[in-house]
């Protein structure tokens, strides 16, 4: 009897056999309770973001005529159903999300509540709060704010996003609205350790900060998958173009210039100082270059790009003082370009110096164009800012609609939101009441 009790407790097999038995078990449990967790903690991620998102969609409807509880509940359902019909990490039955909208027209504000019931392996058995998965947005309407950015670039190849801050760039533009429209995968981009302040930072995609141990920041936090925003300059008129008056002009010495069509592209150089008288200055199929020490000074003027090629450059030793049109049908806008010039956004975004012709870029390079006053609507290209001093910072106001915001090299551009203190109006689409999220 004593040897073969020493015999099995000799024998290594049968060590290993009931270890096993009592430690697989236990493995697999703590496997199904992880993988709980991880599934726990990335559907709530989703969920928050899509709560987020319907705040935001369902509060604007509180400013429409007819707008009531069952209406705000329906733009909800859908916006929340949608995020799920697109592959988010939510997953399983949709038939489990419930989507509760509370609007209230008193406090100009709409809660979103979201109940998700899945079914946990382990987790449930001893923690009955993991299933449903509960959260909550509320989403108010903010007092009248400037939209002063918005990248309208759609999805590309190589996944570039529609506003990218390099290096140490900076925007500030503490009061007023930041939109992307990329969505494939991120609409905003911050490498190394650049600062993004702004009201609201708003992408219909997600967020990608790059560089080694990267102190990129935003201020608040964007709000990941918000709705698109419709180009609010669309309905407005492009103006009409008659025939050239100059071609190919370049100017060395001080001018007064009026309005009228360039052709073939206008160059300032040397040490000129050019005095716009106001109107529209129409560039066609060539570009504005201020290039050397030259200086480019305008008030209620509007520059009409149109034609390939009509981009502006702005280099570094320049003096831009430029202020938009007061009236007209170009009043608020700087810089209008043709919404039917030939373009393409697809490039490298790591080889700026080889891209393709049909890729407009428009730069600000100049360390001395502090006075940007009005909206630079350039829907079809780049603006790529790399200037070493700060642009626009003495604007009463200045708003961006581009396809494509690229800073580079470190510059800081602050946007302003000061327009009750300009003659300048701000063009209807950028001004009005905005949706934040409050809770």
């Amino acid at each position: 009897m004593i040897s073969k009790f020493k015999n099995f407790c000799g024998n290594l097999r049968g060590n290993i056999a009931i270890t096993s038995a009592i430690m697989i078990p236990m493995l697999l449990s703590f496997g199904a309770f992880v993988t709980d967790y991880t599934i726990m903690f990335h559907q709530q991620s989703a969920l928050q973001e899509a709560a987020d998102s319907a705040a935001l969609a369902s509060v604007k409807e509180l400013g429409l005529v007819g707008a009531d509880e069952k209406l705000i509940n329906e733009v909800a359902d859908s916006y929340v159903n949608a995020i799920f019909d697109e592959g988010s990490a939510i997953s399983g039955d949709k038939t489990a999300l419930e989507i509760v909208a509370t609007p209230s027209k008193e406090d100009s504000e709409v809660k979103i509540e979201l109940s998700y019931t899945w079914t946990p392996f382990l987790a449930h058995i001893f923690d009955y709060h993991v299933t449903p998965i509960k959260v909550t947005a509320t989403g108010a309407l903010a007092g009248k704010s400037l939209t002063c950015i918005i990248g309208l670039m759609q999805p590309q190849r190589l996944a570039k996003s529609s506003i990218h801050l390099d290096d140490s760039s900076v925007v500030k533009a503490n009061v007023c609205a930041v939109y992307s429209n990329s969505v494939s995968p991120y609409g905003l981009r911050a490498d190394s350790s650049a600062l993004m302040k702004a009201g609201t930072i708003c992408t219909a995609g997600g967020v990608l900060t790059l560089g080694r141990k990267s102190k990129a920041q935003f201020s608040p936090a964007p709000i990941t998958d918000c709705p698109k925003i419709d180009d609010p300059l669309l309905s407005r008129p492009a103006p009409i173009v008659s025939a050239c008056k100059y071609s190919a002009l370049e100017i060395i010495t001080d001018t007064t210039l009026s309005p009228g069509v360039y052709c073939d592209g206008l160059t300032i150089s040397g040490n000129a100082k050019i005095t716009l008288s106001p109107g529209i200055y129409v560039i066609k199929n060539g570009p504005l270059i201020v290039k050397d020490s030259a200086t480019l000074t305008g008030v209620k003027t509007t520059f009409f790009l149109t034609g390939g090629g009509s981009v502006f450059d702005f280099q570094s030793d320049t003096t831009i003082d430029l202020a938009a049109s007061e009236t007209g049908p170009t009043a608020g806008i700087l810089f209008f370009e043709d919404r039917n010039v030939p373009y393409s956004f697809d490039f490298n975004p790591f080889f700026l110096s080889r891209l393709p012709k049909n890729v407009r870029v428009h730069k600000i390079s100049s360390n001395n164009a502090r006075n940007l006053l009005g909206t630079l609507y350039l829907s079809k290209s780049i603006l790529l800012i790399n200037a070493d001093a700060p642009v626009a910072d003495n604007s009463a106001y200045t708003a961006i609609i581009t396809g494509r915001l690229w800073l580079k090299e470190g510059p800081v551009l602050t946007l302003n939101s000061d327009y009750t203190d300009t003659k300048v109006p701000v063009p209807n689409g950028l001004l009005g009441t905005e949706p934040r999220l409050t809770k």
